[in-house]
């Protein structure tokens, strides 16, 4: 893919109103979108998917935009799924048989700072909108687990994860550049979901790079790891070798992970699979779609996969999934996915664990994959108790004919309620009299083990409430000063109170996040250009006196300020274009100010600077 400049970026955005109408709108009620017809059997698919990233949105639209210009050009039928329509139903409506995939949007990756283990029923995958014409800041995870269980690529499909956190080895930006095991498993697990699904090399880049992938793929005769090392003068854009390494995949065997850091910005590109895979190899796949959906018309429905996933956690040792119907907001619906071979009723029971019938409904699966949730309710309208239930499905077509069963078990597991902080933030470290602590609270509506603890942002425990304590039901509160159990202040970011509950019907925790610090700050663009224009969006923890103002580092000048806007009580924002000179590397920005009582107060956000 070409590299898209700040300036081709301002000319793709005026346009993007019109190309969106064109391209999504009048699709807006049907299951796909679609952006040229079907072309013929030996033409390879490609399918470029754009989804919600918040501020990163319209540049992700654009960038999609331009490579599916470029595949169209190279002769490739593409398929557009594309924000404010990018759905997991749009998905499957135009992913099958795919030669090239093309994923931008929000990646959500393993190992990560926000979870104790693996759940591959968000992480590894896709950040997708929930509904038609849902918002930027509105996603849904579907991770690798759905990805394997769900799509099926052509023969030596090649798969490109551009500008997502995780898919080539780092996290987020301003984290830290993680060691080269936790970005090999980074990259490794990214790439799982799509090998599985039947593709043979998985590209992850963080900027769009200098060569025009649909070209080099229709034309070249290359190998993907020749594709890989095309240079770029030293930029992410293209290979660096500095440090590149080649490691062999733990999560796909026989793969291997090739990894190609750079020396200030860490892990910005990754190829996975099949290095030695050609070009060739790549064209022979295309029109290999596999057999028809849907068999023979006149056979018994079938449900070819039926499983437990967005919105759900590991609970018990079983490792069978839970949700919690509790009224807490969080996890308060088990949602189901299954997969039926001809359009078709799904009738469901739910039966208790002494096979006792709590509740039966019906459904309508369309042809191939669809989803379908249960609120914990009984028939009588009222939440059923903590314990394991059977959730079994029948397909049934319009003629009456019925389908094997297919069952799974899931968790309602309810036993703690956690309430909001009575603020979402505190700065307690300059010692005054001003957002000094925030309570934290929990119910429980039975006896239950309790663990609590305040974790970091890379899940390490800096104070604990309670471990493992014995509690009867009642509620229970925890007041946080932002000190660590050693009594010193936690450095400023965000934190989880996350709570452990065990019964005899297992075990789930959840958690509320809470920030700390004097501001809370939010960039239009993560990754900037020098040059370009970036806003900052600062809520401040403490009532303040005077301006609030923005320092900038900018690496190789003498550092600069601009003074913030005050659009509303607690918000402060501030827009400035950066300097056209100077190093790319990383840009450090200072917010500061004066609360109420005159005490200054200062916190910092580093981003990478292209």
């Amino acid at each position: 893919m070409s590299y898209i400049s700040g300036v081709q970026r301002a000319v793709w955005r005026t346009l993007l109103v019109a190309l969106l109408l064109a391209l999504v709108v009048p699709f807006a009620p049907a299951p796909g979108v679609a952006g040229t017809a079907h072309a013929a059997a030996a033409t390879p698919k490609a399918v470029f998917i754009s989804g919600p990233t918040h501020e990163r949105t319209d540049d992700n639209l654009a960038d999609s935009e331009a490579m599916a210009r470029q595949a169209e050009a190279a002769g490739m039928d593409v398929r557009r799924v594309f924000h404010p329509y990018a759905t997991w139903d749009n998905v499957l409506a135009n992913i099958a048989g795919a030669s090239l995939v093309v994923y931008m949007g929000h990646g959500y990756g393993w190992p990560s700072p926000y979870t104790s283990r693996m759940m591959e029923d968000r992480q590894n995958g896709m950040g997708l909108n929930p509904y038609p014409g849902g918002g930027p800041t509105e996603r849904k995870y579907y991770g690798a687990k759905y990805i394997r269980e769900n799509i099926r690529l052509a023969p030596h499909a090649v798969v490109i994860l551009n500008h997502l956190c995780y898919a080539a080895g780092n996290a987020e930006p301003g984290m830290a550049i993680p060691s080269l095991d936790v970005a090999h498993q980074r990259a490794d697990n990214m790439a799982n979901g799509w090998l599985a699904a039947g593709a043979d090399a998985v590209f992850a880049t963080t900027w769009g790079q200098s060569v025009n992938f649909p070209s080099t793929l229709m034309t070249a005769d290359k190998t993907m790891e020749e594709i890989f090392q095309t240079p770029a003068g030293g930029s992410p854009a293209g290979f660096i070798g500095w440090r590149d390494v080649r490691l062999a995949s733990d999560r796909t065997p026989g793969a291997t992970v090739h990894l190609d850091p750079h020396s200030n910005y860490g892990y910005y590109r990754a190829l996975t699979g099949d290095l030695d895979m050609t070009t060739a190899e790549w064209r022979s796949g295309a029109g290999s779609d596999g057999p028809p959906p849907g068999g023979d018309p006149n056979a018994a429905p079938q449900i070819t996969s039926l499983s437990v996933g967005v919105g759900t956690t590991v609970a018990g040792s079983d490792s069978t999934p839970s949700f919690h119907p509790n009224g807490d907001g969080l996890d308060e619906q088990v949602v189901l996915s299954h997969r039926v071979t001809k359009a078709a009723y799904l009738d469901v029971t739910i039966r208790n664990s002494h096979g006792t019938l709590v509740r039966s409904f019906s459904v309508w699966s369309p042809l191939g994959a669809s989803t379908s949730r249960w609120d914990g309710k009984g028939s009588d309208g009222r939440i059923v108790p903590d314990e394991r239930y059977t959730l079994t499905y029948v397909p049934r077509d319009t003629a009456g004919q019925t389908g094997a069963p297919v069952a799974t078990d899931v968790l309602v597991l309810t036993a703690i309620k956690l309430g909001k902080p009575s603020s979402v933030a505190l700065f307690a470290a300059d010692a005054d009299a001003l957002a000094r602590r925030t309570k934290l609270g929990i119910a429980l509506n039975q006896p239950a083990q309790v663990t609590w603890r305040i974790v970091d942002g890379a899940g390490t425990t800096v104070r604990t409430a309670r471990s493992n304590s014995q509690l009867a039901a009642g509620t229970y509160s925890f007041v946080w000063d932002g000190r660590s159990d050693t009594g010193a202040w936690v450095p400023d970011g965000w934190y989880a109170s996350v709570v452990q509950a065990t019964t005899s019907w297992g075990t789930y925790e959840q958690q509320r996040r809470v920030y700390v610090g004097a501001f809370r700050t939010t960039p239009s663009i993560q990754s900037p250009a020098r040059g370009g224009k970036l806003t900052l969006t600062m809520l401040r923890t403490e009532p303040m006196s005077g301006p609030v103002v923005v320092t900038i580092y900018q690496p190789g000048l003498a550092p600069w300020s601009v003074t913030a806007t005050h659009p509303s009580k607690t918000k402060y924002k501030a827009t400035f274009t950066l300097k056209s000179g100077g190093d790319a590397g990383t840009l450090v920005l200072v917010i500061s100010g004066h609360d109420k009582y005159g005490g200054y107060q200062e916190s910092q956000l580093s981003l990478t600077l292209r």
